[in-house]
């Protein structure tokens, strides 16, 4: 089966060069990585040249980029999915580094009808800027990361924890993340189900819930939420939070996330293929399976 692992980013290329170095380190290696670029400028196209050019790149890396025009990763990730060849689709986000194992986890729990996914260990802002002056990924739980959880603001640090055991798992709690649904920094699906559910909804506004609505749409088609938590682990790299729970775009967003849970909604309407009617009735399209 070929994996293709989908990246998105927007302006922070060494982080980026980090994603792709732990990328490059999976036990599992994939066998096409795409950066879905949402605007950057030209310094994460000369990261992902220098990348793809080392002669250390063991995949294939293709850099699908758009015009920056605002928050609309869901369309750059479409178009992504688009491009991409691979049957099995796994999402990281380029300001995350992976555990070796994030690829293999990935693999093993999927299914026809699963969407996985995982949470992730959020570094805090000093340990951030010491592992980007560093150049190396971080990818394990280490005693670095112990300490700045516990004396610093790094948080999650027990989500680096991987647990294999069934019976721990279900004791501890990792077998289910129901209440929080998808995190996009951390899902995979196959590609069918993908194009079943339509992709993702390019009406979302900003980035606050639009990834839960994958899960939802899902769940609506028929199919299973899985958890990867301490499986597939990531480790995020701060930045300054740009979004909040009380700004219009975010009741926008909850008004799709309330009706696609009310009307049991597994389709949307503007998505990778366009269902929306023309003035005729006629359903328009805009993408294909590739």
């Amino acid at each position: 089966m070929k994996v293709s692992v989908i990246v998105p980013t927007y302006n922070r290329p060494a982080a980026l060069r980090l994603c792709l170095m732990s990328l490059t380190r999976q036990s599992r290696v994939p066998d096409q990585v795409l950066v879905a670029d949402d605007g950057s400028g030209e310094e994460t196209a000369q990261v992902i040249r220098a990348f793809a050019n080392s002669g250390s790149c063991p995949f294939e890396l293709r850099h699908v980029w758009q015009e920056d025009d605002g928050f609309r990763k869901p369309k750059i990730l479409n178009e992504t999915v688009r491009q991409s060849s691979g049957d099995f689709l796994i999402f990281i986000d380029g300001d995350c580094m992976a555990h070796r194992e994030f690829v293999r986890a990935h693999l093993l729990c999927s299914g026809p009808k699963v969407i996985a996914s995982g949470k992730r260990v959020d570094l805090g802002s000093k340990l951030t800027e010491k592992v980007l002056q560093r150049g190396r990924p971080l990818m394990a739980l280490s005693l670095p990361l112990i300490f700045d959880s516990l004396f610093s603001d790094t948080r999650k640090a027990e989500e680096a924890l991987r647990i294999t055991s069934p019976f721990l798992r279900r004791l501890l709690h990792r077998d289910a993340i129901s209440d929080d649904g998808v995190w996009g920094c951390n899902f995979s699906l196959y590609r069918e189900l993908f194009y079943a559910i339509n992709g993702c909804d390019e009406d979302f506004r900003d980035g606050s819930i639009e990834d839960n609505d994958l899960g939802i749409r899902v769940i609506n088609y028929g199919g299973t939420l899985k958890s990867v938590r301490a499986l597939a682990v990531v480790f995020h790299l701060w930045h300054r939070s740009t979004w909040s729970f009380a700004n219009e775009k975010f009741f926008h967003n909850k008004e799709i996330l309330d009706r696609r849970i009310a009307r049991k909604e597994f389709r949307c309407e503007n998505g990778i293929v366009s269902l929306r009617a023309d003035s005729n009735g006629e359903a328009v399209g805009t993408g294909g399976h590739s």
